[in-house]
């Protein structure tokens, strides 16, 4: 941790020799003066920001692989294998976790997450999207975008984060193709021949993306066109 005059603060380690041979990749999330990590060698644990102190550290059952979003005192984060898990700030525990479908093949590609109105939106590898209560892990919706039941498939696909405008979720893949999802019920409102991985921009009514090819994209948000 950095000052304004670029001073060092503080700095910690929370992992063993061992671990580090691991080359973990972490993934951050801040609640007021906490700092949430998680990585892909299933360690978790919260950092006081004002001292650099480690609140609590946790082994979990599985690598992690997504964002970190926060949410009230939780924080939510999603497995190797597909399952949303739920955790509290304060101490670490599980609260709930909810359950996708699995694929043998990890891809390294972090999924990612959204957290509104009380509802945890989530993407896997396998190309679904998924909404659940975020108190209780309750299911809301489920859609998926891919329609090949091929693992070998799915390693493949590569996804952009989700991104979020009034009542619609905006998601695309390196397979030609952008969604606009409603997020009230998960119906696809209109998909697009645009291939693009990276993360979209909604300003007003206008979306705009980056293909893989390296073209600007803008879109209508309403229509798609």
């Amino acid at each position: 941790n950095f000052d304004n005059n670029s001073t060092i603060s503080w700095k910690v380690n929370n992992y063993s020799k061992q671990e580090k041979k691991l080359k973990p990749l972490l993934s951050f999330a801040i609640n007021d003066e906490i700092l949430i990590v998680g990585d892909n060698i299933s360690k978790s644990y919260a950092i006081d920001l004002s001292n650099g102190n480690i609140l609590w550290s946790k082994k979990n059952q599985n690598p992690f692989n997504s964002q970190i979003k926060i949410f009230n005192n939780n924080f939510y984060v999603e497995d190797f294998n597909n399952v949303l898990r739920c955790f509290s700030i304060k101490s670490g525990d599980e609260k709930w976790n909810f359950v996708t479908e699995n694929n043998f093949l990890k891809s390294n590609k972090r999924n990612s997450l959204l957290v509104q109105k009380n509802i945890v939106f989530f993407s896997n590898t396998l190309g679904d999207v998924t909404a659940v209560n975020a108190s209780n892990g309750s299911l809301i919706w489920q859609t998926s975008t891919q329609k090949s039941s091929f693992y070998e498939d799915a390693f493949n696909l590569i996804s952009s984060d989700l991104v979020s405008n009034n009542n619609t979720i905006v998601y695309s893949n390196n397979r030609n193709e952008l969604y606009s999802i409603n997020l009230e019920n998960g119906l696809v409102k209109w998909k697009q021949k645009i291939n693009s991985s990276v993360r979209s921009v909604i300003i007003n009514e206008l979306i705009f993306t980056v293909s893989n090819e390296g073209y600007l994209f803008i879109t209508d948000s309403k229509t798609g066109n």
